[in-house]
């Protein structure tokens, strides 16, 4: 007596075409969000580079249009203010622990400050936790001058904001060192609290941008400050990536369902046949 093979049934197989189904869908989804992640990317990109070549402009209003005037250059005459300046703690310059320089910069005949990125200072191995002095050789508070920058919508070298609106920021630690105050981050909102001035909606960092992505910072020393390059952000690489691994894993659940349904079923129904 031939013992009667058990073959799965069809609402197993619908089952199992419905899951394989079901998993190929969802990674190829998250393959198509990231190859659409990476041209949205790959345009935004293409857009900082354009604005990074075109002629500087001198806004005259604390409120801009980011979309359309990010990481263009910047040229203002006016003056930094004493009383708005700040250090931004854990920066680092070359693995040297250092401190990142925001002074509120006045244009000449307006009301309001623009937060600007001077640049870095290293702290003393010696004494850590000393905030570092201003260079006598940088620009001084109160003098009239020329700035030239690129207006960025949040702060260059700041890992904390990275991704964040300027001013969203509220957890801050704030420390008075050598004369000196001394933030954990910054924020928008608190830098219009400690000036009692109205403060721009951009900030303007003197440091260079880089015309590529992923260019290596070189730092250099730039009236006192040590100057990087800020990178501009385009991951579309990174994107391109993720994409490649969601619709390999496509192809990989396309074959296994397939090979599952004919181990589980085909094969079991054809020895079935040979054995009657």
């Amino acid at each position: 007596m031939v013992n009667a093979v058990k073959t799965p049934g069809k609402v197993k197989l619908i089952l199992t075409l419905l899951i394989g189904a079901g998993l190929v869908w969802l990674t190829f989804s998250l393959g198509q969000w990231q190859t659409s992640r990476a041209s949205q990317k790959q345009t935004l990109f293409e857009s900082q580079a354009r604005a990074l070549a075109a002629e500087p402009v001198s806004p005259a209003s604390a409120r801009l249009d980011l979309d359309n005037l990010s990481y263009r250059k910047i040229e203002l005459r006016g003056r930094f203010e004493a009383k708005a300046l700040i250090y931004i703690d854990n920066r680092q310059v070359n693995g040297r622990p250092a401190v990142q320089v925001v002074q509120g910069f006045r244009p000449e005949g307006a009301s309001f400050l623009i937060p600007v990125d001077r640049g870095l200072l290293l702290r003393n191995p010696a004494e850590p936790r000393l905030a570092p002095p201003m260079p006598t050789e940088a620009v001084q508070a109160g003098e009239l001058f020329d700035l030239q920058g690129t207006i960025l919508p949040r702060f260059a070298q700041s890992a904390e904001l990275r991704g964040m609106a300027l001013g969203e920021t509220d957890d801050i630690v704030k420390a008075q060192s050598n004369g000196y105050e001394v933030w954990s981050n910054f924020s928008g909102n608190e830098f219009e609290k400690r000036t009692g001035q109205s403060v721009s909606n951009f900030v303007v960092t003197q440091q260079p941008v880089a015309q590529t992505a992923g260019q290596q910072p070189q730092a250099r020393m730039v009236g006192g400050f040590y100057h990087l390059a800020v990178p501009l952000q385009e991951q579309v690489a990174k994107h391109k990536g993720y994409a490649f691994q969601w619709f390999t894993m496509s192809a990989v659940l396309v074959l296994l369902t397939l090979f599952f349904v004919y181990r589980e079923f085909f094969r079991s129904e054809f020895y079935k046949g040979n054995k009657r």
